[in-house]
């Protein structure tokens, strides 16, 4: 009896370790068009396609439980867990709604060991335009079409970093790969040369230079966060569901105020934890000029 519970509790460890894990410090602001990981300095362009998760609705992008479906897809498709973290999940928000799980092969400080683990490319097709390239390959699993896109990120020798891209199109509703390719070469485009890792929006549709001022605001010391990444957000409007974001900016550990450059108006303010949860929110008068 003994042996079976060991049996049963080194398999339940195995199986727990084999698990893929989610990299930390992700979210998606809703009203961008990026999915944003602080923890490896990257953005994911997703357009308009996908919101934060919506429990009713079951659709929207999250990071916190990959299906066990969705496990056995990607161990299918060649990604070991030791070797890639998900990055997220999600099912966008449109009628005819496509899954798409992204992934990226995780990070080492010893040359050539992250590329070594990189997924082989063999079997894959070249996708180029004059925006940049990328990798990708068509199957079909269960009725299901993938179109598996894998993206260069980072290209330096020795240490090359890919951002994979898997694509989940029940086969009745598949149609085209446009909006899936548009998405794919958005990001081949954007990591092409000089990405600079700058999570942040500020809307600027103001009919002059007048009707411009200071969006400036200060965090109170009680809601400070000394240890943790969060968000500010701005919305036109002072009303409580105002949702139209203008400004959003990543707030390092311990920062409290900054300032920009937006319309003149009244804006609701909001700060939140990465999963969106409200520390402190207030309103904020834009109405002095930029010279002032």
């Amino acid at each position: 009896m003994r042996a079976i519970y060991l049996l049963f509790y080194i398999t339940l460890f195995t199986s727990c370790q084999s698990a893929y894990q989610f990299t930390p410090k992700g979210f998606l602001v809703d009203g961008d068009d990026y999915f944003v990981n602080i923890e490896r300095n990257l953005s994911v362009y997703v357009g308009d396609n996908f919101l934060n998760y919506d429990k009713k609705s079951k659709k929207g992008l999250q990071n916190l439980h990959i299906s066990r479906a969705d496990q056995h897809l990607i161990k299918r498709l060649g990604y070991k867990a030791d070797d890639y973290t998900v990055l997220f999940t999600g099912k966008s928000k449109n009628d005819t709604a496509f899954r798409l799980i992204t992934l990226i092969n995780n990070k080492s400080e010893d040359r050539f060991k992250n590329t070594k683990a990189l997924i082989s490319r063999d079997g894959f097709s070249i996708k180029k335009t004059v925006e940049g390239k990328y990798y990708y390959q068509t199957t079909t699993v269960k009725n299901q079409v993938i179109y598996h896109a894998i993206v260069p990120f980072k290209q330096s020798l020795g240490r090359e970093e890919y951002l994979s891209l898997i694509y989940i199109i029940p086969k009745q509703d598949f149609k085209n790969f446009d909006i899936i390719e548009d998405l794919a070469i958005s990001n081949a485009s954007m990591f092409r040369s000089n990405y600079i890792f700058t999570p942040s929006r500020t809307e600027i549709l103001c009919p002059d230079d007048n009707s411009r001022g200071h969006f400036d605001y200060r965090i109170p010391d009680q809601f400070i966060q000394k240890d943790n990444y969060t968000l500010l957000k701005g919305y036109l409007g002072g009303e409580s569901d105002s949702n139209k974001l203008i400004i959003y900016r990543v707030v390092a550990p311990g920062q409290s105020y900054g300032s920009f450059v937006v319309c003149k108006g009244l804006y609701r303010i909001e700060l939140t934890d990465l999963h969106h949860r409200t520390i402190w929110q207030d309103k904020v008068i834009v109405d002095k000029d930029l010279s002032d």
